[in-house]
């Protein structure tokens, strides 16, 4: 069987992204997959129309695996909100990077949907998707609307710098369950405690 056979749409959309990781949205061309792939020019148009088909393959592809396909598996288990969201850091920290050139993936990603409006479109819908969700579950642990768009963004954004991270041992791990923890905790629900009074001078620390 020819290798055009062998090889799925998918294997082309990771080559893709390697290639932009590594080098920018301007390296997403048929050649260079090509070589990325050892194959003819005739097998990418087994798969795809042109580049510009592959590319919206490409961000419709990290949607569904980096947003749609997450939210799907959270809520298809009976979770409170703390173990839902301790299982969604670890979820989102175990998706394989290295298939789609690290993970600074979605990092090059974003900073090629800041020059296409196309692509700009979808991680702007991705990133509702992703903040609805988590204000869902943040509201249903007794934040206010306001407060569980906040710390959603919040916690939006220290998933994708994690991603980042990913790579980087020499750095402390998070400590995932107490960070969840504080950020299930609502702001006005901090007691302080009440001060003891200091004894009058000169009274011996007798109260008459």
């Amino acid at each position: 069987m020819a290798k055009k056979d062998t090889l799925t749409p998918e294997d082309w959309i990771k080559a893709a992204f390697r290639l932009l990781t590594q080098s920018g949205p301007k390296a997403i061309r048929v050649d260079y997959l090509c070589r990325e792939l050892g194959v003819t020019k005739g097998s990418f148009y087994w798969h795809f129309e042109d580049l510009a088909g592959l590319r919206a393959a490409m961000v419709g592809h990290w949607r569904r695996v980096a947003t749609r396909d997450v939210i799907a598996a959270m809520s298809s288990r009976e979770l409170g909100p703390r173990e839902l969201f301790i299982r969604l850091f670890e979820t989102v920290l175990a998706i394989p990077a290295q298939d789609y050139g690290g993970p600074m993936a979605e990092a090059a990603l974003r900073h090629w949907a800041a020059g296409d409006p196309a692509v700009q479109a979808v991680v702007r819908d991705a990133d509702a998707e992703r903040l609805a969700f988590l204000s869902l579950h943040l509201r249903s642990a007794g934040l206010s609307g306001a407060e569980a768009r906040s710390r959603a963004a919040f916690l939006c954004a220290t998933l994708i710098g994690l991603e980042q991270l990913a790579s980087e041992p020499a750095l402390p791990r998070l400590d995932i369950a107490g960070f969840v923890d504080a950020m299930l905790t609502p702001a006005d629900s901090a007691t302080t405690a009440t001060p003891t009074p200091e004894p009058a001078p000169g009274n011996g620390g007798n109260v008459s």
